[in-house]
C-alpha cells in the first residue's frame, strides 16, 4: 500500500513522505505473504485486509465496495473516507468535512455531501 501512496509526484506524495519521515505515520506490512483475495481487488486493498486479519480489533480504512464487503464478511471493522472526515471534524482536527468532501468529489472521488449527511445522521 505504501508504494501506491508514494507513486507519482505531487503534494499528496510529499505530505505522506513528510509524515513518514517525522514518524507520525508508520508502515506495517502483513507478517505473511498476501495471497490474492479476488482479481477485482487491488494490491493495496488486499494487503489492508490481510493486515487487519492479523491485527484483531483493528479498523480498516477502505472505500472500495468489494473490499468493504469482504472485510465485513470476515468480521473486520471498516470506515471510509467520509466517516474519517466526519470524525476529524467532530474532534476539531478539520473545520469543515463538507468542504473537503465537495472538493474531493469535484476531482473525481465517488463521494457526495449526501453521503456525509447520511454518516452524520447515524451518529
Amino acid at each position: 500500500m505504501r508504494s501506491e501512496c508514494l507513486a507519482g509526484a505531487g503534494a499528496d506524495k510529499d505530505r505522506i513522505e513528510t509524515a513518514l519521515h517525522q514518524t507520525w505515520l508508520h508502515v506495517h506490512a502483513p507478517q505473511s505473504e498476501c495471497a490474492p483475495i479476488s482479481p477485482s481487488l487491488g494490491p493495496g486493498e488486499t494487503e489492508g485486509i490481510w493486515l487487519a486479519l492479523e491485527e484483531p480489533g483493528s479498523l480498516l480504512v477502505v472505500d472500495d465496495r468489494l473490499a468493504r464487503r469482504y472485510a465485513l464478511f470476515r468480521g473486520i471493522a471498516i470506515a471510509g473516507t467520509v466517516r474519517l472526515l466526519w470524525t476529524a471534524e467532530q474532534k476539531g482536527l478539520i473545520d469543515d468535512a463538507a468542504q473537503i468532501v465537495q472538493a474531493m468529489a469535484e476531482v473525481g472521488y465517488r463521494m457526495s455531501i449526501e453521503l456525509l449527511e447520511h454518516v452524520r445522521s447515524k451518529d
